[in-house]
């Protein structure tokens, strides 16, 4: 394996930037009161999980490579286990904000009741629950993700089982995490720019041609979005698979990993 102080010093600086730009984000989100609605919360929320996955990498998986620590080598299935947490947890916000969109959008009387702050801290609760107990029994009970020394990063437990999860229960189900989301907000630009036809007699042309490259912006912003998260997964389960060059593998996987999260803030508006 590449010599691991050269691979903390080009991980550690975007782990650190990642850290501190999703920690503002959470922090600004929550102190500002334009911010005080579901859509806020859950922007909030998905700051966290990404502000989480971004200091996990900083504070124990780079230490660990930079002291060749014995024994946080030995517990880093812990390590793996809380950014398996924080990326599943940031995936389903991801969802739950597509959804808040396409909802408001499409059925905008309905959002008005379902989508209240209370009910969305309420839909936040349940879904920390869910996660964190999926995540241990998937990746603590029944299998770990943990650093092994011999490819240089992080991977399932050798085992048919652990195959079977990192596979069904890791990969192709946020990849279909992601390809929901895709959908909800290419229909939602679909439902705005709807809208805005029906608007149209009453709006000024700079409105429009604002609103039109606000959509495509928007769209633009959606596709790339959803390409990234899925080259991401991709290249962790396939990269290490078809390369052996260690540079290679290491962009493929804990960095690509990594920099997805860096700042993963939602446009605030469709």
């Amino acid at each position: 394996m590449a010599d691991f102080n050269q691979i903390v010093y080009v991980l550690m600086p975007v782990s650190l930037v990642g850290a501190v730009l999703n920690w503002s984000s959470f922090y600004s989100i929550r102190k500002l009161a334009s911010f005080n609605h579901s859509f806020g919360v859950l922007s909030a929320n998905q700051a966290l999980a990404d502000a989480m996955h971004s200091t996990v990498f900083l504070l124990y998986f780079c230490p660990m490579l930079l002291l060749d620590q014995p024994t946080m080598k030995h517990y880093s299935h812990i390590c793996g286990y809380l950014l398996l947490l924080a990326y599943e947890l940031s995936v389903l916000t991801h969802l739950a904000i597509s959804l808040n969109r396409f909802i408001s959008v499409w059925f905008p009387l309905f959002y008005e009741r379902a989508f209240s702050v209370r009910k969305t801290k309420v839909f936040i609760f349940v879904l920390w629950m869910y996660n964190a107990t999926s995540a241990t029994v998937l990746y603590e009970n029944f299998c770990h993700f943990y650093f092994d020394d011999k490819i240089g990063f992080l991977t399932f437990s050798n085992s048919d089982l652990c195959s079977f999860i990192g596979w069904y229960g890791d990969f192709l189900k946020n990849c279909f995490y992601v390809s929901i989301v895709i959908c909800l907000d290419v229909l939602t630009v679909y439902g705005v720019r709807r809208l805005s036809k029906k608007l149209q007699s009453g709006m000024t042309d700079a409105a429009l041609k604002k609103m039109s490259s606000r959509d495509r912006r928007f769209l633009k912003q959606t596709l790339i979005q959803g390409f990234v998260f899925m080259l991401e997964l991709v290249t962790y389960f396939v990269v290490p698979t078809y390369f052996t060059n260690d540079w290679i593998v290491f962009f493929g996987t804990s960095f690509a990993w990594v920099t997805t999260h860096r700042d993963n803030m939602q446009s605030r508006d469709p």
